[in-house]
C-alpha cells in the first residue's frame, strides 16, 4: 500500500551536498526539484575501487507511478567504464543501512561510462532474480532533464521487465512470497530437535523453500549440510559410503581443523561404528550446536523410485536410514533431518525390503501448501504494481480460484498479462484481459500440467484413477472409492489436486480437469466387464506386436543383424531352440506372426536391458514388474474370466506409459 504522506522536493538539512563533485552536485540539484534529498551517503570501498551513494525518495507522483515509497539507493560511479562490481556495491550499502529503510526492489545507478545502461541490461539478463537497477549516465543527467531523464529510464526499465516468469527456483528474498509461517514453522521443528519433511508436486515451490529456510537459518548461525539425492555423486554411492559423505560434508559445514581420516574406514561392516565416532568428534570440536541435515529429492534413493539399483532393488536404504536414526536416539542434540521431495512413501511405508522402515512416522508428511486469496493478492499486486499492472480484488480472487493458489501457475498466468497489456503503464487488469491471457496460458500448459501429474502417473496409479473419474463427472465411482479407503485421497489433497467441500470433492486447478478429460476422452470410465475385457486385451495384442518391432530396430542397430539373431534365440528356453533353429531375426520377431511368446520378448529386453534403458526411460525392476503384470493379467480373453476393477485400472496405467513409447520406436 502506497503511503499517502506528502513528500516535499528538495534537500534534508543534513544533506552533506558539499562532499560531491562539481558534476555531481549539478545532478543533485535537478533531481531534487521532484526528489526529496533525504541522505548524503559515504564513500564505500570495494578491493580498490571507489563508490559514493546518497538516498532520496520519491514525491507522491513518483511513487503512486511505479509503487516505491521507501528511499531509493542511488549509487554513483564516476569511472569512465563500467565494472560490474558496482552493482555489487548496493549489497554492501543495504547491509549498512537499517533493513527497512529503503527500496530494495529497485536502486538507481548513476555513471560516468556512456554505455552504462546496456552494459547493466545484459548483466541482469543473466540473472532474472537480480534486483531492478536504473542505469543512467552522468551525460544524460546533465544535458538534459534529469528528472524526465530519470523518470523514462525508471518507466523504461519498471514496465518491460517480466518479474512475474520465473522458471527456475527462486534463490533469494527479493520475489519470494507467501511462505514465512510455514519456513518459521520448519525452523522451530529444527530447534525443538524434531525432524520434518515437505513434498510437493513438481513446480510446487519446494526447492525455493528449501533456499529460503537456508538463508533463514544462516541469518541465525544455524548450521545446515544440503544433500541433492538427484546427483549422481550421491545415488551412485552406496549407503556407507554415503555416511562417509555425509561426515565430510558435515566437516566441511563445522569449518572443523580436527583432522579426521575416513580412509579404510567405511566398510559395510564398520561404516555405522565410524559415522558415529566421527560426527561425535567433529561436534564437540567446535561450538556445540545443532545442525539440520537436508536431504533434497529423497526419492532418489528411496526403494521403489530411487535413480539407482542398490537404492530402488537392495537395501541400502534401510541401512543407512538405521544409521542415522540410530545416533539421533543417543545423541539427539547433534543434528536433525529434513527430507523433500515429491514422494512421501519413504516415511509411510511400516516396511521396506522386508525389514521395518527405520523412519516410518518419525516425522508427519507435511505438504507444500497452496496460497491463500491474501497470499495470492500480496504476490501479484506487488510485483504487478512495479510493473505498472494494477490488479483489483476481483482478479485477485479469480486467480486463486481458477489455479487454486498454485504460486508458479499463477506467476505464469500473469506475466501473459503482462505481455497481452498495453504498453502504456500503469494500467488496470480487467476481467478481459485476465480472460484472454488465461485463455492464452491454456493452450500452452499443457508441459506443466503434465509435468505435474507424471508424479500420480508413476507413484499413485489409484489416485490417478480417481481423479480421471472425477475429471470425467463419475463422481458415484469416485465417491465410493474414496469412502471405502480415506488414505486414497489423502495424497491428492496434500499435493493440492482436488479438494473437499460441503457436498464432494473438486479439483483445486481447473485446467487439470480439462487435460485429463482431453487426455482420456477416449477411455470410458463406466464399462461393462466385456468392455474391459476388450479393451485390454486389444491394447495388449497391440503392444506385444509393437513390442516385437522395438526388440528388433534396437537390437540391429546395437548389435549387428547377426549378433541380434543370436540375443534373440539366446533369451528363448533351451529346449524350444531346436524347433525354431530355422526362423531368422526378421521371422522371431514378426509383427504379425512371431512363434514367440510374451515371456521371451522380457527375456530378450531383460538380458540386453543397457540397450533399452533409454528407450523406456524408467529403471530396470520397474520395467520388469510392468511386463510380468501385463503378462499375468493381460489376457482375460485367453482364460475365459474377468477383470477386476483394480487390475484393469492398473493396467491402463502401464499401456498409457509403454504405448507411447514402442508406438514411435516400433516402426
Amino acid at each position: 500500500m502506497i503511503d499517502k504522506s506528502i513528500t516535499n522536493p528538495g534537500f534534508h538539512k543534513q544533506f552533506n551536498l558539499s562532499r560531491f563533485n562539481g558534476e555531481e552536485r549539478v545532478i543533485l540539484e535537478k533531481l531534487s526539484r521532484d526528489w526529496y534529498m533525504t541522505n548524503s551517503g559515504e564513500e564505500i570501498y570495494i578491493a580498490k575501487s571507489k563508490y559514493n551513494y546518497f538516498l532520496m525518495k520519491p514525491s507522491q507522483r513518483t511513487s503512486e507511478m511505479f509503487n516505491i515509497e521507501r528511499e531509493v539507493v542511488c549509487v554513483l560511479s564516476d569511472y569512465p567504464n563500467f565494472e560490474p562490481r558496482s552493482l555489487d556495491f548496493f549489497d554492501e550499502v543495504y547491509r549498512r543501512l537499517p533493513k527497512l529503510r529503503t527500496e530494495t526492489m529497485c536502486g538507481v545507478l548513476l555513471s560516468k561510462a556512456d554505455n552504462v545502461e546496456d552494459k547493466v541490461e545484459n548483466i541482469l539478463k543473466s540473472d532474472p532474480e537480480n534486483q531492478i537497477i536504473i542505469p543512467v549516465s552522468y551525460h544524460d543527467m546533465i544535458k538534459g532533464d534529469a528528472v524526465n531523464v530519470l523518470e523514462n529510464k525508471f518507466r523504461k526499465h519498471f514496465y518491460s521487465r517480466d518479474l512475474f516468469s520465473f522458471l527456475s527456483p527462486l534463490k533469494r528474498d527479493l520475489y519470494f512470497f507467501g511462505r514465512n509461517p510455514l519456513i518459521t514453522e520448519i525452523v522451530n521443528r529444527y530447534h525443538s530437535g524434531e525432524h520434518t519433511s515437505l513434498f510437493g508436486l513438481r513446480k510446487s515451490g519446494k526447492t525455493s523453500i528449501v533456499y529460503a529456510l537456508e538463508r533463514k537459518l544462516a541469518v541465525n548461525n544455524d548450521q545446515v549440510v544440503s544433500i541433492d539425492c538427484e546427483s549422481p555423486s550421491i545415488h551412485l554411492l552406496r549407503w556407507n559410503e554415503l555416511l562417509e559423505k555425509l561426515v565430510k560434508l558435515y566437516h566441511k559445514e563445522k569449518d572443523s581443523r580436527l583432522k579426521i581420516s575416513t580412509e579404510g574406514r567405511y566398510s559395510e561392516k564398520n561404516a555405522a561404528d565410524s559415522f558415529e565416532e566421527d560426527i561425535i568428534k567433529i561436534y564437540q570440536s567446535k561450538k556445540r550446536q545443532g545442525t539440520l541435515f537436508i536431504f533434497d529429492e529423497i526419492e532418489r534413493i528411496t526403494p521403489g523410485t530411487a535413480s539407482s539399483s542398490h537404492w530402488h532393488d537392495e537395501e541400502d536404504f534401510v541401512y543407512f536410514w538405521q544409521t542415522l536414526r540410530g545416533f539421533y536416539q543417543k545423541y539427539p542434540e547433534v543434528f536433525c533431518y529434513m527430507l523433500v521431495g515429491t514422494n512421501p512413501g519413504c516415511i509411510e511405508a511400516s516396511h521396506i525390503k522386508g525389514h521395518d522402515n527405520p523412519i516410518y512416522a518419525s516425522m508427519p508428511s507435511q505438504y507444500v501448501p497452496l496460497f491463500d486469496v491474501d497470499q495470492v493478492s500480496e504476490m501479484v499486486r506487488k510485483l504487478g504494481n512495479y510493473m505498472g499492472l494494477r490488479f483489483d480484488g476481483l482478479i485477485t480472487a479469480k486467480l486463486k480460484e481458477d489455479f487454486g493458489g498454485h504460486p508458479f501457475l499463477i506467476r505464469q498466468v500473469c506475466s501473459h498479462i503482462h505481455k497481452l497489456s498495453s504498453k502504456k503503464r500503469p494500467t488496470d487488469v480487467d476481467l478481459t484481459l485476465y480472460r484472454k491471457a488465461k485463455e492464452e496460458f491454456y493452450s500452452s500448459s499443457k508441459g506443466y500440467l503434465d509435468m505435474m501429474l507424471r508424479v500420480l502417473i508413476d507413484w499413485y496409479p489409484d489416485e490417478y484413477e480417481m481423479i480421471k473419474f472425477l475429471a470425467n463427472n463419475d463422481f458415484e465411482s469416485f465417491h465410493s472409492l474414496a469412502e471405502s479407503d480415506h488414505s486414497l485421497v489423502r495424497h491428492l489433497i496434500g499435493y493440492g489436486v482436488i479438494n473437499k467441500g460441503a457436498s464432494g470433492y473438486y479439483f483445486n486447478i481447473e485446467n487439470l480437469s480439462e487435460l485429463l478429460r482431453h487426455k482420456h476422452d477416449r477411455q470410458p470410465l463406466s464399462m461393462s466387464p466385456e468392455e474391459k475385457v476388450q479393451e485390454i486385451s486389444v491394447r495388449r495384442n497391440r503392444f506385444e506386436k509393437n513390442l516385437r518391432g522395438v526388440i528388433r530396430n534396437t537390437l540391429i542397430i546395437t548389435k549387428g543383424r547377426s549378433k541380434a539373431h543370436t540375443a534373440v534365440t539366446s533369451a528363448i528356453p533351451e529346449g524350444r531352440r531346436g524347433s525354431l533353429s530355422g526362423h531368422g531375426l526378421d521371422d522371431l520377431l514378426s509383427k504379425e506372426s512371431s512363434p514367440l511368446f510374451f515371456l521371451d520378448l522380457i527375456n530378450i529386453v531383460k538380458r540386453d536391458w543397457s540397450f533399452f534403458e533409454n528407450i523406456f526411460d524408467m529403471g530396470k525392476a520397474k520395467f520388469e514388474v510392468m511386463l510380468e503384470e501385463i503378462n499375468r493379467i493381460g489376457r482375460p480373453d485367453a482364460h475365459a474370466k474377468g477383470i477386476s476393477d483394480t487390475d484393469f485400472n492398473q493396467l491402463r496405467i502401464y499401456f498409457d506409459k509403454l504405448e507411447a513409447v514402442v508406438d514411435d520406436v516400433s516402426s
